[in-house]
């Protein structure tokens, strides 16, 4: 299916959906929900947070789609409705991170002591690479996490964003610049606009 069946199918669901299809607004949810959970991963940076909050996202959705005006423009509208509800959510978060204590007693769970240290040296590493995920300035998180957690095209996260391809392109680059500075120990101090 081309991109413009799909936007035209979409825009068909989200009429349907405004005017009381309950079908209709699952299908939508359904096919926009792994973005969607990359979005609002993006604000929470916690999975579980993440998943509570995608239910309340849902809840708001069931109140809001009738006021939808645009349906051709759903997905920039879902985005707004998840970032505000994330951000929402986030306010009322007072949760502290994992400790180290807690990661070490999952890892003597396991008896091959070879095999833990093993997961424990992906874990740390993979632990960088998502603090310096987490260490991006916003709008480059946003459309890193879109590209490379949720495997988005560059056309599908400009228009869930409202920029254009080139920012995200840009914003892409820098952020991959970031995240390898960080990982190599430079500090880059100056933010790009873009």
């Amino acid at each position: 299916m081309s991109s413009s069946q799909q936007q035209l199918n979409e825009s068909a669901l989200a009429c349907q959906a405004r005017d009381g299809s309950k079908d209709a607004l699952a299908k939508l949810l359904d096919s926009n929900w792994p973005w969607l959970k990359g979005l609002v991963y993006n604000v929470l940076k916690d999975a579980d947070a993440t998943n509570d909050c995608l239910q309340n996202i849902c809840v708001v959705v069931i109140q809001k789609i009738s006021q939808l005006r645009e349906p051709e423009r759903f997905k920039p509208w879902l985005g707004t409705v998840a970032r505000n509800t994330a951000l929402d959510y986030r306010q009322k978060l007072s949760r502290a991170p994992m400790q180290l204590d807690e990661l070490l007693a999952a890892e003597k769970k396991d008896d091959n002591v070879e095999k833990a240290l093993d997961q424990l040296e992906r874990k740390e590493k993979k632990h960088e690479i998502l603090d310096a995920v987490k260490e991006l300035p916003e709008k480059y998180r946003e459309v890193f996490i879109l590209k490379h957690i949720n495997d988005m095209s560059y056309a599908q996260i400009a228009d869930v964003l409202e920029i254009t391809i080139t920012t995200v392109q840009i914003r892409l680059v820098r952020a991959r610049k970031m995240i390898q500075n960080r990982l190599a120990g430079k500090t880059n101090t100056k933010v790009p606009r873009t």
